[in-house]
């Protein structure tokens, strides 16, 4: 039986003796895009962060691909898994195709030449996510739409196979949202990638995802489809509000707070 891409077994976080996970165990397969879901502070991005190996366990166990976080050198989990923060850090005057190079550094290093392979990868990277015409402007004079999708395209020149991104579309108007989860989803799709995306919008997590995962007060209170979990009574559980849903078409749900 082939393992699951993440398997996170009873992890928990805690820092100054607060509890931010409690006891979290949760399987995530290959080849889907998983939304997590919460209010603020419900320990959605720290999850995040412990697939990323940004932070690290208090209690339990993390595997990539059936081998223990423990067991996976630092330079294998760089090819595989690529994760991009909420606040991603400053690009310092570099140009776009500079940006999107520096997804190549886990396979040549500090001091390796690129390749006609690697050029090849990041024109592809450029390509993919539309930036052509961006590919000479400097990253700090694009908008906040296309910035994001910069940062996508060089996690795809890594070639990795899975991207996790927290809160990608937070500080985008609703055209480049919308634009930018159905570039994440096309990507998927066409490359066969694994995604695991932090959202505040439920409706747009259920749109453009495969699964979503609720966590409350660091607790997981919720794993299904879009339609396990665009019910009433569930978002109900998970932001502790009533709320309503509308189904306007097929797989597109509104949801309303009564």
């Amino acid at each position: 039986m082939q393992p699951s891409f993440f398997d996170i077994s009873g992890v928990s976080m805690e820092i100054d003796a607060r509890q931010i996970l409690r006891g979290i165990t949760l399987s995530l397969e290959e080849g889907q895009v998983t939304a997590l879901l919460g209010h603020n502070g419900s320990g959605k991005s720290t999850l995040l962060k412990i697939l990323a190996r940004q932070q690290s366990v208090s209690r339990g166990q993390v595997s990539l691909q059936g081998r223990t976080f423990h067991d996976t050198d630092s330079r294998t989990f760089a090819r595989t898994v690529g994760y991009l923060a909420q606040h991603p850090p400053a690009t310092d005057g570099l140009a776009v195709r500079e940006l999107v190079a520096m997804g190549r550094y886990p396979w040549k290093g500090p001091l390796g030449r690129y390749t006609k392979e690697d050029h090849a990868l990041i024109d592809q990277a450029i390509r993919d996510t539309g930036l052509v015409d961006f590919r000479d402007r400097i990253v700090d004079t694009l908008s906040g739409g296309e910035r994001q999708r910069a940062w996508i395209a060089m996690l795809l020149a890594q070639q990795t196979k899975c991207l996790l991104l927290d809160e990608p579309i937070s500080a985008l108007d609703v055209k480049h949202q919308v634009e930018t989860l159905r570039l994440i989803r096309r990507l998927a799709v066409e490359r066969s990638l694994t995604v695991v995306v932090v959202l505040h919008d439920v409706d747009l997590a259920a749109r453009f995802s495969d699964r979503l995962v609720a966590l409350r007060q660091g607790e997981l209170i919720a794993d299904g489809t879009p339609r396990d979990i665009m019910e009433s009574g569930v978002l109900e559980s998970i932001y502790g509000v009533p709320m309503g849903v509308l189904e306007r078409a097929p797989g597109q749900w509104v949801s309303y707070v009564h």
